[in-house]
């Protein structure tokens, strides 16, 4: 019987190998640089992540160094063939000039409805129509409607910020955020009015940090979400139909969903209006004729590069697109928002103080053009927000100089032959597109290896296209203004009457912790308020 056992153990170990290394000659024949892979995990970029001793975006960055002077450099992740693009001019041909050949993102498999909805989630034409009717949901006009539920949550920010300086303690910037970002949500996208900052156990921050699995919050253990990752992406068809894996928690999800869902009612009955997302998502709906309002979709035009590059992608022409479930679309672009507004806004304001901290030069810099431009107790306003440019360049340069996520994947829709290569890359297959060398060429910024908020500056002719903290192309970041404001009236309100000093442990230069939602050491700081 243990014979039996044994055999029957060897067959399925045998099928597994065969499954995980049927697709390792991929690239055979093709004239580029491969990573060999091996089994189970595939190029050892990869089976140093699963091992623990890099993080995701690492794994770009390990290629590159290996394969310096490759245009396109071939890999594995697990038993998948991917290309790493490492030219800057293809990758611009990619993203936009050729963009119908790479309209998709790789989408994750996941059994929830609400994920599979998501914006970045959607391919093809479901993509297009989604996009078509969130785009209009972040013009200036949008956004002046939401600023004030954001300047509320930045006046508590001011508050306390006063209160941590008289304590004297040390905070970690990007936790301190999260109480930013979790309250601006909750007004402008929920219409619900909390203060984190004073009651930091209330429900909703409890319930998003646990849904973005935030240090100490997560609600799964990690082993076990690291297993249903492994399984969605060998087995997808099998994870998703039959063992019903979903990698959010299932608890907060409903929680989020319970709570639009709720207000979207009462919305559409009362006729109550409270100009958050909600409001804003349901007039884009009417627009689109799912809600019969007898209003049509108008034109948007793009207010800058970034959104005219945005367009590019979109469809016209299509007032009579209806949505299967607008509810669903409803709670999947509101939790969507959350994500995007939430952990990822926390971490760009967290790296900004970072900055602040290591160059307090500059941070004086910022606290004289918000006294100039807003004052020490003046109302934070959409039109005095446009004003701080120099802000603006350092929060870009912030970005830019600490790129942690330099690489942009999608997906070939159809097979592309590569513009002076012997090359086609077939339908199907996943490429990331790696921009740290890009980001750091004095070709694109005039003093790109230093960090100096000038290389922002109109003058100095940045190459924009370089500058990958929002995406490029058509599926760039659609609420990178919404993010910008947030972290110009967290800023505001941090550092007009106060300024930050780094803590003993702060590092130098930022890393992302292997749990990828926090950083090594954290960011801590010290408040001191300036005096008069």
């Amino acid at each position: 019987m243990w014979i039996e056992i044994g055999l029957f153990f060897l067959l399925i170990f045998i099928l597994f190998y065969r499954f995980i290394t049927k697709d390792f000659n991929f690239f055979a024949g093709q004239d580029i640089a491969v990573s060999p892979p091996s089994f189970p995990f595939g190029s050892e970029p990869t089976s140093r992540m699963m091992k623990g001793k890099i993080t995701f975006m690492d794994i770009g960055h390990e290629l590159v160094n290996t394969f310096p002077d490759a245009k396109v450099i071939g890999h594995f992740m697990f038993k998948s063939p991917r290309y790493i693009i490492n030219d800057f001019d293809l990758a611009k041909q990619i993203l936009v000039k050729d963009f119908e050949y790479f309209t998709d993102r790789p989408a994750f498999p996941d059994a929830d409805p609400i994920a599979s909805q998501f914006l970045t989630n959607l391919k093809g034409a479901e993509w297009k129509k989604m996009r078509m009717l969130m785009t209009g949901i972040f013009t200036s006009g949008k956004l002046k409607l939401m600023l004030p539920y954001i300047a509320d949550a930045g006046k508590n920010f001011g508050a306390y910020a006063e209160k941590i300086s008289q304590e004297g303690k040390e905070i970690d910037m990007k936790d301190t955020a999260y109480l930013l970002t979790i309250d601006s949500i909750a007004a402008a996208g929920f219409g619900i009015s909390v203060n984190s900052f004073d009651d930091p156990n209330n429900k909703f921050r409890l319930e998003a940090l646990a849904l973005v699995g935030a240090k100490g919050h997560a609600r799964q253990n990690k082993l076990w979400v690291l297993f249903k990752v492994l399984v969605l992406q060998a087995f997808p068809k099998f994870a998703v139909e039959v063992l019903k894996f979903r990698i959010m928690n299932g608890d907060c999800v409903k929680f989020f969903a319970d709570l639009i869902r709720q207000a979207y009612k009462q919305r559409l009955e009362s006729k109550q209006r409270k100009n958050d997302l909600i409001d804003l998502i349901i007039d884009e709906l009417k627009k689109s004729g799912n809600v019969d309002d007898g209003q049509k979709s108008a034109k948007i035009d793009p207010e800058d590069e970034f959104e005219a590059n945005a367009a590019l992608g979109a469809t016209s022409g299509e007032d009579n697109v209806k949505f299967d479930d607008e509810e669903v679309v409803l709670i999947a672009n509101a939790l969507l928002f959350f994500f995007a507004g939430f952990d990822t806004t926390s971490t760009g304001f967290g790296m900004v103080c970072h900055k602040l901290c290591m160059y307090p030069d500059k941070q004086d810099l910022v606290h004289e053009e918000i006294l100039d431009v807003v004052g020490k107790e003046g109302k934070v306003t959409f039109d005095k927000l446009s004003q701080l440019k120099y802000m603006d360049k350092f929060i870009h340069e912030s970005l830019r100089f600490n790129d942690l996520f330099s690489i942009l994947e999608r997906t070939c829709t159809k097979n592309y032959k590569v513009p002076g290569m012997d090359l086609v890359i077939p339908e199907g297959r996943s490429l990331g597109i790696y921009m740290q060398k890009s980001i750091e060429s004095e070709e694109n910024f005039h003093n790109a290896k230093e960090f100096d908020p000038e290389n922002f500056d109109p003058n100095n002719n940045p190459n924009k296209f370089a500058y990958v903290s929002f995406g490029q192309g058509p599926r760039n970041c659609i609420g990178m203004r919404y993010a910008m404001m947030v972290m110009k009236v967290g800023l505001v309100n941090l550092l007009r009457n106060h300024k930050i000093v780094r803590g003993k442990e702060m590092q130098d230069i930022l890393k992302i912790n292997k749990e990828l939602n926090h950083f090594d050491g954290g960011i801590p700081v010290t408040v001191h308020r300036r005096e008069e």
